[in-house]
């Protein structure tokens, strides 16, 4: 045998081992479900069946038909997952398919993968798959945090006492790994983990899939079986857990098998009169009308989505003109994979964290309160919360109108250019300052192109050795792609680079972004660049300048709050940007953060911290495509 084909071997073998394993699994169940019912009376179990009544058969059915709503409802989420734009119904309708006929035929993921394949205009088989696997997968995850507490509240000795605390101990792990982690890499590629708002969805959607499905057995008991839907429902969940684990066709075996350890004490025809009922019901309908649906599509030519049925867009940074009334510092979405949201309500700058999409400053058109509901469903589309982050007082008023709730989170530094003078008291620490660099022999100058990356670089990394890895979101980062698209000014000490600042600039106002020195820069060398900045700035007529924003003074209704903003304070440096920036005596304005209700407030809040302090982790890009208006 040739040795270059022994790793064919090998994969033709883990395909045949993947998927005969549950067919290997459902023979063998079937097998000792025949032997467990060596004695059951069928004709007497029929009999039983023919008796379930004209309401049962409804009732059954109309909770049948609420289970595959729910549970169609994640492809829902997986699509939003993914980003890729298609219809609410239209995605349902596919995931309902899928769900019925691979649930009743077997190797659910391929099955579902080509059903939706089929289902969804311009889906790729790439794209089906990921859906596919996305749903079985969060599916899985849901129903084992089900069956766990199902366990915990119904013992069984066929159940390891400490296994639904570790399987509870592993959910919160993901939950966990989720929020601090939520891209992954590996092997180059960049794996997005499902946002807790999805996570939250998915276990709501799987508890209301599988409390559906269990009213529907439950309806369809004969008389004869004594029990209640409280105690039946973990037993149906720890069942149907079986069933799907065990990657069986229709989990024939696993279900039958575990209802009936399970519930020891029930009559084993009536129990399996029941089971018989059920799965008429919930397996053997769906997979029929599923199977009709399915061959009408197939027949149907496939269509795209209509013109402008995405009403609302995401256009990169350098794509529009956004100079007219738009603050300087929006620049910074250029290093964050940041872009511009259009929609009904106006246009306003967009960047996605881990678990936020969050409009940055103030809107370009429009205000707060019209873009509320269009920020509201482009982060549903996108399974995020919403917030917005550095607003005015002005547009904190139109958030608060809105229904929103909203809290000062920072004051942002204003100069005039034209009115900058240092003379007075309030600018002594500014004289002096600036007596030292220029006894040091500090020389501040315009940087002309090309700029010096590499010495530049060199001092960004000092600076950061001594103050730690820099800051994400709003605060930039060194690139040199990024600063080469602002204002450079540059201190230099005997022909040697000491320190760097740079400013987004606008034709109508510059703010301080990037401040960079060495660690044994004369004192005073920063205070020189950014005096120099300004002087800069009031020749050429710039009307505002931003020195950037400082975290507010603690403060709050209550001692946690207090406790929570003095802790922020203390550790965002709230003390030492706020000496540095009043040597300029800048008007201090109020900035604000606003989110529809305290509960995504502080998780938005608890996003955007992690986001500011681990800038390590991958940026989430927003592409620039549209995204789908709820159906």
């Amino acid at each position: 045998m040739a040795l270059h084909s022994v790793p064919g071997i090998f994969a033709r073998s883990r395909r045949i081992m993947r998927h005969g394993i549950p067919v290997a699994v459902g023979l063998g169940f079937t097998i000792l479900l025949a032997r467990q019912l060596d004695s059951l009376d069928f004709a007497a179990t029929w009999v039983l069946v023919g008796g379930v009544s004209a309401w049962q058969w409804l009732a059954a059915l109309i909770f049948t038909g609420l289970s595959f709503l729910a549970v169609a409802r994640y492809d829902v989420i997986a699509l939003r997952h993914f980003q890729i734009q298609r219809p609410s119904r239209q995605a349902t309708r596919a995931g309902a398919v899928a769900i019925a006929l691979g649930q009743t035929l077997g190797a659910g993921v391929v099955v579902g993968a080509f059903v939706r394949w089929r289902m969804v205009p311009a889906l790729t088989v790439g794209d089906a798959a990921r859906l596919a696997g996305f749903v079985a997968i969060t599916f899985l995850a849901s129903l084992a945090v089900m069956i766990a507490f199902a366990a915990l509240l119904l013992p069984s000795s066929h159940i390891p006492a400490v296994l639904p605390f570790l399987i509870l101990l592993a959910a919160c792990g993901l939950v966990l790994l989720g929020f601090f982690f939520p891209v992954l890499g590996r092997g180059g590629r960049r794996i997005s983990m499902p946002t807790l708002p999805a996570m939250a969805a998915v276990l709501l959607l799987c508890g209301l899939d599988t409390l559906f499905a269990g009213l529907a057995f439950y309806v369809l008991m004969p008389d004869m079986l004594s029990i209640g839907f409280i105690t039946l429902w973990p037993v149906f969940l720890i069942a149907l857990g079986a069933a799907v684990f065990s990657g069986a066709p229709g989990g024939v075996g696993p279900f039958e098998l575990t209802m009936l350890a399970l519930l020891p004490s029930q009559p084993d025809t009536a129990l399996m009169a029941a089971i018989l009922a059920f799965r008429a019901v919930y397996y053997a309908v769906p997979a029929v009308l599923g199977g009709l649906v399915f061959l009408s599509a197939l027949r149907k030519a496939p269509t795209s989505p209509p013109p402008g049925a995405f009403a609302r867009r995401f256009h990169a940074f350098d794509a529009l003109d956004i100079t007219g009334g738009a603050r300087a510092e929006l620049g910074v979405i250029r290093q964050n994979g940041g872009a511009i949201l259009s929609c009904e309500g106006g246009r306003c700058g967009i960047v996605r964290t881990g678990q936020t999409l969050t409009a940055l400053f103030d809107p370009l058109e429009g205000h707060s309160g019209a873009l509320a509901v269009p920020l509201r469903r482009a982060a549903r589309a996108q399974n995020r919360i919403v917030c917005k982050y550095k607003i005015s007082s002005r547009q904190a008023v139109h958030a608060r109108r809105a229904g929103w709730t909203v809290i000062h989170i920072s004051d942002e530094a204003i100069l005039c250019p034209a009115d900058h003078a240092i003379a007075g008291p309030a600018f002594r620490q500014l004289r002096r300052k600036l007596r030292h660099a220029s006894a040091a022999g500090i020389c501040v100058s315009d940087a002309a192109a090309p700029l010096p990356l590499t010495e530049m670089a060199h001092v960004s990394r000092a600076w950061e050795h001594r103050h730690g890895a820099a800051r994400g979101l709003t605060m930039g980062r060194f690139d040199g792609p990024y600063v080469a698209g602002q204002r450079v000014f540059l201190a230099h000490l005997e022909g040697q680079l000491a320190g760097f600042v740079t400013f987004h600039a606008s034709p109508h106002e510059w703010c301080l972004d990037l401040m960079r020195v060495l660690p044994d820069a004369p004192d005073g060398t920063m205070y020189a660049l950014v005096d120099h900045a300004i002087r800069v700035a009031a020749s050429r007529d710039i009307a505002r300048l931003s020195l950037a924003a400082a975290p507010a003074h603690p403060g709050g209704a209550t001692a946690l709050e207090r406790n929570l903003r003095a802790r922020f304070f203390r550790h965002g440096g709230g003390a030492g940007l706020r000496q540095f920036k009043s040597c300029f005596a800048p008007d201090w304005q109020p900035l604000f953060m606003a989110a529809p209700g305290r509960a995504q407030l502080t998780l938005a809040a608890l996003d955007l911290i992690r986001a500011v302090r681990a800038p390590a982790t991958p940026v989430m890009t927003l592409a620039p495509v549209s995204v789908a208006p709820p159906s």
